[in-house]
This record gives C-alpha cells, structure tokens and sequence, in this order.
C-alpha cells in the first residue's frame, strides 16, 4: 500500500536592513517543505524564497551562514537553522493561528518528536533520495518500521497528538509527501498514517507550499 501521490546571530556579517524575511532552502530537502508549509499556514507574504540550485554557492547564504545547511531563515540581523528552531521561531514571529500547544507538558513532547524527525527520520530520507542502493534499501526498511510503530500516534480525529493542526504536523506532512514521491510502500498496520496523509495533503496551504516554489538560484563561486 503506497501513499498517494539553533538559533544563531552572526554580528560580523548582517543581512542588509531591508532585507526583511529571507528563507534559503531547496525545492525537495523535507526539512526546508517543512518550514515552507509553517509560512502557509500563517499567511506570510513578506518573504523572499532563495531555492538552491544543486552544485551552486550562493554567496549571501555563505556570509551568513558559512555552513550553508538548508533551510536557514533570516529576518532581519536573524539568521536561524535549522528547521525546528526556524519553525518555532516564525510561531512566535507570527503569533496566528497559533501553532504550538499551550500546555508546557504538549509542547515538550511535541519538541522531542520534532527533534527526533529532524535527527533520525529526515536523513534515513535523504539515504533514499541520494545514498547508495544498500544504504537506501536500508533507509526504505528502517522507515517502514518507525512507520508502523508510530501509527497509534495519528488518530481518526484530530492531528499529530493533539486537537490542533501544528508545526510538528508540517513536519509530518512534508515527511509524508516526500515519501509518497519516492514511491515508498506503506507496511501494514499503517493505516492510521495513510488516512491522516490524506487529510494534510489536502490542506489548501499543503497544496500552495508544493505549487508555488519558485525556480533555484544558479549563483557559483
């Protein structure tokens, strides 16, 4: 069954005060959809997407993050990475719709599942997309069992551990999606996942973050 298709501030080297809200990242990497996804779903328009071209430097990205890891988010003297601390810092940016829990105890666990998709899950994605075909064979086999361990967590009703459509649940939605493009066959036991797919990608602010991403830079060295 397949499914259908930390903060940093760098004072030697700010962004110009006109910049405004800066977002590099690329058109496929599932953490730089994930903070895409945050901005639709807050209604930002003041923003300047900066895809990466593959094999490209760009130079801004270099001066304010000499890393050059995706996604990074300015705004203004800010400069921020990686994903999860991008997406909690635009919920606060822009307060609505609220999307974190109020319940201190809600948002810990939501952080540490967040935590655990950027560190343990996204590159197990980034094995399938470019890794060798035993690491990606690998990669597909790990998924499929974090898949069907985690499907208790996604209920008929309601989102990701909660009532509230959230950030952690960008993350799942961009996660989801990317897997659905790789053609990853859902193991049994998952259908709580497929429907809960299903139901996200149907968001219209789903539909504009993969629509709309505008073409890479090609800027080199």
């Amino acid at each position: 069954m397949a499914l259908r298709s930390k903060t940093k501030y760098v004072p030697a080297a700010k962004p110009a005060s006109n910049a405004g809200v800066t977002l590099y990242c690329t058109r496929t990497a599932v953490a730089c959809h994930w903070v895409r996804l945050v901005l639709r779903e807050k209604g930002v328009t003041d923003l300047r997407m900066r895809v990466q071209d593959s094999g490209a430097v760009d130079e801004d990205l270099v001066t304010i993050n000499p890393s050059q890891s995706l996604p990074t988010l300015t705004d203004r003297e800010c400069v921020i990475y990686p994903a999860r601390l991008i997406a909690e810092f635009l919920d606060e940016r822009y307060p609505h719709p609220p999307m974190m829990p109020p319940e201190a105890a809600v948002r810990a666990r939501l952080r540490m599942a967040m935590q655990q998709l950027e560190q343990d899950w996204f590159p197990q994605v980034r094995a399938m997309e470019s890794g060798t075909a035993t690491a990606a064979r690998d990669a597909r086999k790990q998924l499929g069992e974090r898949l069907a361990a985690s499907a208790r967590l996604f209920p008929a009703r309601g989102w990701f551990l909660g009532l509230d459509y959230g950030i952690a649940d960008c993350a799942w939605s961009a996660l989801l999606w990317r897997l659905a493009t790789l053609k990853m066959q859902m193991p049994s036991g998952t259908d709580p996942i497929r429907r809960y797919a299903e139901r996200v990608f149907a968001r219209p602010a789903f539909g504009g973050s993969v629509a709309s991403t505008p073409p890479p830079v090609s800027r080199r060295a």
